[in-house]
């Protein structure tokens, strides 16, 4: 009888740690994002009306097409326009690196053609998506 009870117990105790850690994070937890600007564009660079990717298009390295085709595939996947060939756009916005990431209030980002830079740019534009979406961050 005994055995039964501290099984009911133990099981009791195993469920209601997880539902009470979430309850906790729910009532105490704030999960706040936002992004700022890096720079405004000037006008004589351009207008951007919506979120875009840039890439420069100059790199040629045959083991860097993973990485283009995984900025193409979530970008297509998500309705973001990818602008190709944008070299005279780069030189105006002084940058040396191959993606940038912005809007119509300026840069976001700017990102190398590598594994960090890709990871990054790819989590900055969900994040710039639901900013968007919802305004000023992500609380509820």
């Amino acid at each position: 009888m005994a055995n039964k009870g501290l099984k009911r117990l133990a099981f009791f105790v195993i469920f209601l740690i997880p539902v009470t850690w979430y309850l906790f994070l729910q009532i105490f937890g704030s999960n706040k994002f936002a992004l700022d600007s890096v720079v405004p564009i000037a006008e004589e660079c351009g207008k951007i009306d919506e979120i875009s990717v840039l890439y420069k298009g100059d790199s040629s390295a045959t083991e860097l097409t993973n990485y283009l085709s995984r900025v193409i595939y979530q970008t297509q996947a998500k309705e973001i326009p990818l602008v190709y060939n944008q070299s005279s756009l780069f030189e105006c916005l002084q940058v040396t690196k191959e993606f940038v990431l912005a809007n119509k209030d300026g840069i976001w980002g700017v990102y190398n053609l590598d594994r960090e830079g890709v990871d990054q740019l790819l989590t900055e534009l969900d994040i710039l998506i639901i900013q968007n979406s919802y305004g000023k961050g992500t609380s509820r």
